[in-house]
């Protein structure tokens, strides 16, 4: 695993511009499981783990919107919808960040772990058709 984290980093790090007081990791997922709507039902299921991507920092402990925005959704025209909160629950080093459409990211930059959980889906009334919800772990490599 730290193998693959490392050849991401370095394939990664021509896509993350260096910025003084800004830090960066090279990330991929490692695991990721969910549900999907099936038959008036939920079936459980594992996914194909996501290509790797690259978080940045903002250099005041949170992560940058375009970043997560990245993750979140594929591109960076999303980063307004994104809220990053530093320093939840009495740990410095963990970031939260989630947007309206029920995608939320923890992240832990002392472990270098984090994991995105996609939500919405399961709040839907309709009994044709849901959304897929979805967690997926990742782990990080600081470049």
């Amino acid at each position: 695993m730290r193998k693959l984290i490392a050849v991401a980093a370095m394939v990664l790090s021509t896509t993350a511009v260096a910025q003084p007081d800004k830090d960066w990791w090279a990330c991929q997922m490692v695991h990721s499981a969910g549900m999907y709507w099936e038959k008036n039902r939920w079936v459980t299921t594992t996914f194909k783990d996501d290509p790797p991507f690259v978080l940045m920092s903002d250099g005041n402990g949170s992560l940058t919107k375009e970043s997560v925005a990245k993750v979140f959704s594929g591109q960076t025209s999303y980063a307004d919808q994104v809220t990053c909160i530093p320093g939840r629950y009495g740990h410095s080093s963990r970031v939260h960040c989630f947007e309206s459409s029920g995608t939320m990211m923890f992240f832990d930059s002392q472990a270098g772990k984090g994991a995105v959980a996609r939500v919405l889906g399961s709040i839907s009334t309709d009994t044709d058709r849901r959304d897929t919800v979805s967690v997926e772990a990742f782990e990080c490599t600081k470049g």
